[in-house]
């Protein structure tokens, strides 16, 4: 049996991610690290969400690929993600340790696009399925 207070809080920790990552993007002097960090972070957290749902067990992997394929087991359309994942998935290191790499203002406005859609798209199906979460914020 899932219980659908934890799936509704799985959703609101990811919509409060998405929400950190947009204050995060709007300073006078962007907090990039911080935004594509919050960005794959709301993108883990809504995936977390959508297999809890479905399974009625927590996912404990972290890895975007591996929630996008137990998701693609319930529905196909998550395959849409795939790429969205892929460009996600480095910002859970890269955003919080110091790296060759430094993430853009390019590579933030993409992280924001991406895990807007994921959002988008799993609150959507999550809302077939009976879940629900409103944000004052707007995806």
């Amino acid at each position: 049996m899932v219980d659908s207070l934890d799936v509704t809080k799985w959703i609101r920790f990811a919509q409060d991610d998405f929400d950190l990552a947009l204050i995060a993007s709007e300073r006078f002097r962007p907090f990039i690290e911080g935004t594509c960090y919050h960005c794959q972070q709301a993108a883990e957290k809504i995936l977390k969400a959508y297999t809890l749902a479905q399974t009625g067990s927590r996912t404990k992997s972290h890895e975007l690929e591996d929630l996008l394929d137990a998701c693609v087991l319930y529905s196909a359309e998550f395959n849409n993600l795939r790429n969205a994942c892929k460009d996600l998935e480095p910002y859970t290191i890269l955003a919080r340790y110091p790296a060759d790499i430094e993430p853009t203002e390019y590579h933030m406005k993409k992280a924001l696009k991406d895990a807007g859609a994921i959002l988008m798209f799993t609150k959507s199906e999550l809302k077939k399925l009976g879940y629900e979460h409103n944000s004052e914020q707007t995806i």
